[in-house]
């Protein structure tokens, strides 16, 4: 409708030494009707797109919200699932540690008893080994 009214414009006359413009009047003026009658509706439709656009720029946010609390979770987990994961791995170790000290215990008292035996067995063979010389 504005490309009409340029056109209407377009095809007036000059009025000779005056600046000014013979127009049709009744077109220009029924173009500016059906402009009145088209503003409205298109405004109505702009604030509909508007509404439209606020709408699913909210429902991103949201998600963009969900998506960060999730991963702020997700990451949270994770710090757990690692804390967990060493404070396993520690006491492993020290069952560990514990195990092997108990089997040091037991060869040690092995040993002991081994010593003990073996001298005991040495000096009956030589208490034989002696009357059999005597």
């Amino acid at each position: 409708m504005i490309d009409e009214l340029e056109d209407a414009l377009a095809e007036g006359r000059r009025v000779p030494f005056s600046g000014r413009l013979l127009v049709d009047e009744e077109r220009i003026l029924d173009i500016i009707d059906r402009m009145r009658v088209a503003i409205p509706e298109e405004l109505k439709r702009a604030r509909r797109v508007i509404q439209e656009q606020e709408r699913l720029i909210a429902e991103a946010q949201a998600r963009v919200q969900q998506v960060l609390q999730e991963r702020g979770l997700t990451e949270a987990i994770e710090a757990e699932r690692a804390r967990l994961l060493q404070q396993a791995e520690a006491e492993a170790a020290q069952v560990r540690a514990g195990a092997d000290e108990y089997a040091r215990q037991v060869l040690e008292e092995l040993d002991e008893r081994l010593v003990k035996l073996t001298t005991s067995v040495r000096n009956g063979l030589s208490a034989l080994g002696g009357e059999r010389q005597a």
